[in-house]
């Protein structure tokens, strides 16, 4: 571990970055109070985890109720790595894609798509066919999610 990391991440470290990820939009000075620092060696520690790359920013978690015309699905895609950044190009650029990882076993990528209809999802396994072969899930229902550790 590089040691910028190892300075910021003892267990005040940590503890601050547990109450941030339960409650991002906390004051620095309930922050420092749940840590047991002062506001301004909180807002010094929290800086320094910014500028080491270890808080990249701050987010709201959206939980809207599912619509009936929506569906999540994963879409697993085998292809050489040569393709690789023709990939990562088509799925930038794609607002229904949610999430795209780069994974070990058979498959190359691990997509995550929401879409409004089957026919939209049956589109998007259309333009990536070129790319290789895909497998499609459709994501029945989520009793488990989670944002962090």
């Amino acid at each position: 571990m590089d040691f910028k990391f190892q300075i910021v991440l003892d267990s005040l470290g940590k503890a601050i970055l547990r109450e941030l990820e339960a409650n991002a939009r906390i004051s620095f000075s309930d922050l420092g109070r749940k840590v047991g620092l002062s506001s301004p060696a909180v807002t010094e520690r929290v800086r320094k985890m910014e500028e080491a790359g270890i808080i990249k920013g701050y987010h709201a978690v959206i939980d809207l109720p599912p619509r009936k015309e929506s569906i999540t699905a994963f879409i697993r895609l085998t292809t050489l790595p040569e393709r690789y950044a023709r990939v990562k190009t088509f799925l930038e650029n794609r607002p229904e894609i949610l999430e795209c990882h780069h994974v070990s076993g058979e498959e190359s990528f691990m997509i995550k798509v929401l879409v409004p209809s089957v026919q939209d999802l049956e589109k998007i396994v259309e333009n990536l066919s070129p790319f290789g072969q895909t497998r499609t899930s459709i994501v029945l229902s989520s009793p488990l999610v989670r944002s962090g550790p």
